[in-house]
């Protein structure tokens, strides 16, 4: 089973050269690895990385960079395959990962996704193992998967776990070449492509996850948190804009489907009403106008009992005012 392991890459080298040096030291032989260049200034070598690779090694290049959604869905489209999987390039595979990889899927056929589970390290790496840990746990506690041989199977309930948090594990998929084609790529204009990604496959196809950490996710102050400048207050929005982007896109896509399909965008347009609401909730005190608008969006989506005691906070002490001005201007 030829494996093709496709490494999105952009400014980082030396990362990336220790990312290959993780896969040419697999005890699994039969893999390709495609290097996806979004644009390095200067350009990635090729012969470093043949050092390591020799002629597994496929390396294609943007002029320019753009975006890692696309380098992703660039280096799917070149791979050749029956499994593809995706490595970030300041990450590592485990080194029996492929191997792994290729058990699963030979001894059950009904896989069409892998989930590859992760360890996190580096210097940064205790409060993302911790948010790691809470989200995985809520995942499997509310999708009740069954475990056998070290995976974890899931049924549709899956779907409805997902909703509510996107583990980093469940952002590591190694998929069929005919799940890749039926799921389609990343979304280029989302900002959660791949949780996007994942949403969408889990309604699918035959899901499973390996218990066992496959990949090493690197947390350094390249890819560790929010932007330094930030207040927490604007880092608490940006997280709120980011689920509601999110939403967004998967009512879009589930929205314009039909049957089974059908039922699921209404979970997701309550989902993303519950977004709006929050925000309104938050922006209340400190930006009436932008909060009004999540208010009635997140109304039209699935109206409850809720608008209307928000909108009373919200548009009553307004008529006080208007009130009290007119009263004023009279006298």
């Amino acid at each position: 089973m030829l494996i093709s392991i496709v490494i999105p890459a952009y400014n980082r080298p030396a990362l990336l050269l220790e990312a290959v040096h993780s896969i040419a030291k697999q005890s699994y032989s039969d893999f390709e690895v495609i290097v996806v260049d979004n644009g390095s200034a200067p350009p990635i070598s090729k012969s470093a990385l043949e050092d390591a690779l020799g002629e597994r090694l496929l390396l294609f290049r943007h002029d320019s960079a753009l975006g890692v959604p696309k380098a992703k869905n660039v280096g799917v489209k070149l791979a050749h395959g029956e499994v593809i999987l995706i490595l970030d390039d300041d990450d590592l595979l485990m080194p029996d990962a492929l191997e792994r990889i290729s058990y699963a899927f030979s001894s059950y056929p009904q896989i069409d996704c892998l989930f590859l589970g992760v360890h996190p390290f580096g210097p940064y790496a205790a409060g993302p193992t911790k948010s790691r840990d809470s989200a995985l746990r809520t995942v499997l506690d509310k999708s009740n998967p069954q475990e056998r041989d070290g995976l974890y199977f899931f049924s549709d309930r899956l779907f409805d776990a997902l909703l509510e948090t996107v583990p980093v594990d469940f952002q590591r998929p190694a998929a069929r070449r005919g799940m890749w084609n039926i799921v389609g790529g990343f979304d280029e204009d989302c900002l959660f492509s791949e949780s996007a990604w994942t949403i969408r496959a889990s309604c699918i196809g035959t899901i499973a996850f390996s218990k066992r950490p496959l990949t090493q996710w690197r947390i350094h102050d390249g890819n560790f948190g929010w932007p330094s400048d930030l207040e927490l207050d604007q880092i608490q929005k940006r997280q709120m804009d980011n689920g509601i982007s999110a939403g967004a896109h998967l009512l879009k896509v589930f929205d314009s489907e039909k049957g089974a399909w059908r039922v699921r965008a209404a979970m997701i347009r309550r989902y993303q009403s519950d977004q709006l609401l929050s925000k309104a909730y938050y922006l209340r005190g400190s930006s009436w106008p932008e909060g009004a608008r999540a208010l009635v969006n997140s109304f039209l989506l699935a109206p409850r009992p809720l608008h209307l005691k928000l909108a009373a906070k919200y548009f009553l002490p307004l008529r006080w005012f208007d009130h009290m001005r007119r009263g004023k201007n009279n006298g």
